[in-house]
């Protein structure tokens, strides 16, 4: 069951991420003009800028409080194994094996006993469960 949490965090981060790169590719189309997109340089330029700004975002969250805004709508945390926030470290590994392990990483959460995808394993990381906070009536 904590899998599919897991996987629908990522949707929903996925999701925001989307709106967020719209947001700022804006000023990059703008400042690049109608057909930047055939430029080499410029097409490059505009992947390197988006994932740098997929970068901030996620490591913004991790580092912060272990929860993007995915993971606290499930009631998710990542920490590191010692159960502390993961640090910059950590999510420096975290982000660059997610990268380039896309999407051979996520097998390991549905298969095996751990049920941890790649990228955790290799960041010394691990997604669980948060008690959901008490609402006062």
């Amino acid at each position: 069951m904590q899998s599919f949490k897991i996987l629908f965090a990522f949707f929903y981060d996925f999701i925001l991420l989307c709106g967020v790169w719209f947001a700022v590719a804006i000023p990059f189309v703008l400042w690049q003009g109608a057909g930047f997109e055939s430029d080499p340089f410029a097409l490059l330029a505009f992947q390197t800028y988006l994932l740098a700004i997929t970068y901030i975002y996620l490591s913004y969250f991790w580092v912060q409080n272990g929860q993007t805004p995915g993971l606290r709508v499930w009631h998710l945390q990542i920490l590191r194994q010692d159960g502390y926030i993961m640090t910059r470290h950590n999510a420096n590994l975290r982000f660059v094996t997610g990268i380039l392990l896309f999407p051979i990483g996520w097998i390991g959460l549905f298969i095996g006993t751990q049920k941890q995808t790649l990228q955790d394993r290799l960041a010394q990381t691990r997604i669980v469960p948060i008690e959901k906070p008490e609402t006062q009536s």
